[in-house]
């Protein structure tokens, strides 16, 4: 049996003698044996790190750990009482300070691994001074006993109340039942902005953002923490001080996962996750694993299938070895390769293999959008910041039922629905995924062919949450976004959707858009407004036109259908009478057929 933990420079003297402790049998019936605390005691105060042990009911020493002044790691333990009963283990650990009061990591570490007790000994001058006790209570409580003085004889009262909780013990009692990861978020302000203040605002409405993509992966976020640095620390993000605080949070509130704010190296998950024992995601993970959720159709599966993969490929060597096989098979090994190799192949095959599958998909899309070209339909794609109430608009302009929900990353899947304009005329309304801040750039990448609807589109409706506080941040976003795209030139109509909650007044600057309009897609308000403005878009590259064609300029009807649409059509004896709109641009040669 070994010392755990943190045993370096501890003196192999000091080592040796606590080793022995496991070759010990202490008393069944003394809950702190005597010369055990003793010996912790005199250890801990000469070398100033906590000592932890471990002692079952048959009075055997099963782990001893050493950590900091602070601070100690315990094992999980590998009981087989089941999830009803205690485990049948005591901790024994001690409290360098002098205060042998149970901290809060301490009766989180009693309720996680379901101790029998969790006994703390303050240490003056080496010796033990004051000594608490906790055990579980039947609603799982934790109750503080104490102070005890060393060799007390009340001390194995707390016998009686072990025993009996664990005779009664219910089968639900401790159940560990399945249920949402409980998170703590971590952001980094590093002041780069001029203004200290702007800086730091915009890093707290980035965390709250994070926490509602957070609550919309499925994570109860119990904390936010924001760190203040000047710039970010290439090991642990955000410094190794303040993991080391986040270590102790986690253990005392029984948090499963960290989420960053920002992408993180292979190295950095790596480090952060030995320092604190529990899993770390970041912000791009966090999105992908909600984009994963919300994929329905074949092309958003291999669209978020491959954004996966690229981000995973350059952190291998920090993330270790722990990925599933994802393509390949038996034979595909060379010879005294190395599994990181493997796992680098198999990916790279995947990545090769889904973005020629989604090249074929992009091919069809191409087809269904010449198609519509071909007819002369026009497209108006509505694009936004996630959660602005685009399938809303949609669902309200088209009479149509496309899933919403107030969740960040609803409409993962684009869809299309056919749209009255107001003088009668056809148009198709595209719908596509909301745009974020810090939007992973192999996201980008890979939902390239489905925000090329945007690119691709007549005319862009881009919808603001009037009511969010953070409206014009948020439009900025979206805009940068286009720009990225190529479809910032686009025709476009600024929707400030959600009237119904807006008290924004005049906080939102319309500057650069030449049409604006106030709506609530959920009321209806603005509604006729702005489908008024829609046609209007369109009218000032259409020009209406009537013609007189005769019968042999077999042509011109194929034309107009390509360059414009057809109102009204009748067959006279002299040639066919048509009403039409035909793009201002394309009439020069239907000059001698129109009638004056």
């Amino acid at each position: 049996m070994k010392i755990n933990g943190n045993i370096q420079s501890v003196k192999e003297r000091l080592l040796n003698e606590l080793e022995e402790l496991y070759d010990k049998k202490f008393s069944s019936q003394e809950l702190l044996p005597v010369e055990l605390a003793q010996t912790i005691a005199a250890i801990s105060h000469e070398i100033n790190r906590e000592i932890s042990v471990l002692i079952n009911r048959r009075g055997t020493v099963v782990d001893i750990s050493i950590g900091d002044s602070g601070t100690v790691s315990l094992p999980q333990l590998d009981s087989r009482r089941g999830k009803s009963r205690l485990s049948a283990i005591r901790c024994i650990h001690t409290h360098p300070g002098g205060n042998g009061m149970l901290s809060q990591v301490d009766i989180s570490t009693l309720q996680k691994l379901r101790l029998d007790a969790m006994l703390a000994i303050g240490i003056k001058e080496g010796q033990p001074a004051d000594i608490y006790a906790g055990c579980l209570s039947m609603d799982r409580e934790a109750e503080v006993y104490g102070p005890f003085t060393l060799g007390e004889a009340r001390l194995n009262y707390l016998y009686r109340i072990i025993e009996e909780l664990d005779a009664s013990a219910k089968e639900d009692i401790y159940e560990n039942e399945e249920e949402a990861e409980k998170a703590i978020l971590v952001g980094l302000e590093t002041g780069h902005s001029r203004l200290e203040n702007v800086s730091l605002r915009d890093a707290e409405d980035s965390l709250d953002e994070l926490m509602e993509l957070a609550g919309t992966a499925g994570a109860i976020v119990l904390d936010k923490v924001l760190q203040r640095k000047q710039s970010q620390d290439s090991a642990f993000y955000v410094g190794k001080g303040k993991i080391e605080e986040l270590s102790l949070l986690c253990q005392a509130r029984d948090v499963q996962l960290l989420i960053f704010d920002d992408e993180l190296s292979g190295a950095q998950i790596r480090n952060i996750e030995e320092a604190t024992g529990v899993r770390v995601v970041d912000r791009t993970t966090l999105i992908l694993d909600i984009f994963a959720q919300r994929a329905i159709s074949k092309e958003g599966k291999l669209q978020v299938e491959l954004a996966q993969l690229k981000y995973k490929l350059p952190r291998l060597m920090g993330l270790g070895t722990q990925l599933s096989r994802l393509g390949g098979g038996i034979g595909t090994r060379g010879p005294g390769e190395k599994k990181l190799e493997v796992d680098r192949r198999h990916i790279r095959r995947r990545i090769t293999n889904l973005e020629r599958e989604l090249e074929q998909l992009g091919k069809r899309r191409d087809f269904l959008r010449s198609t519509r070209s071909k007819n002369n339909v026009p497209v108006i794609a509505i694009v936004g910041y996630t959660n602005a109430g685009k399938s809303t608009l949609m669902n309200k302009l088209c009479g149509s039922s496309v899933f919403v929900e107030n969740k960040l990353f609803a409409t993962l899947d684009p869809s299309a629905r056919k749209l009255m304009l107001a003088d009668g005329r056809e148009a198709v309304l595209v719908d596509t995924v909301g745009f974020i801040r810090k939007l992973p750039h192999d996201l980008i990448e890979a939902f390239k062919s489905t925000l090329e609807e945007a690119v691709h589109a007549d005319m862009l409706l881009h919808v603001v949450d009037a009511s969010n506080e953070n409206a014009a941040m948020q439009i900025s976003v979206v805009e940068g976004l286009l720009e990225d795209l190529g479809a910032a030139s686009k025709n476009t109509i600024l929707v400030l959707n959600k009237q119904d909650l807006s008290a924004s007044g005049g906080r939102i600057n319309p500057m650069g858009y030449s049409s604006v309009c106030e709506i609530s897609a959920v009321t209806g308000y603005g509604i006729d407004l702005l489908l008024e403005k829609i046609t209007e878009g369109f009218k000032e590259k259409l020009k209406e036109i009537k013609l007189l064609i005769p019968y042999n300029e077999g042509w011109v009807m194929p034309y107009i259908y390509k360059y414009g649409q057809t109102i009204t059509q009748e067959y006279l004896e002299d040639g066919i009478s048509v009403q039409a709109l035909v793009k201002i641009d394309k009439i020069s040669k239907l000059e001698e057929f129109i009638l004056v």
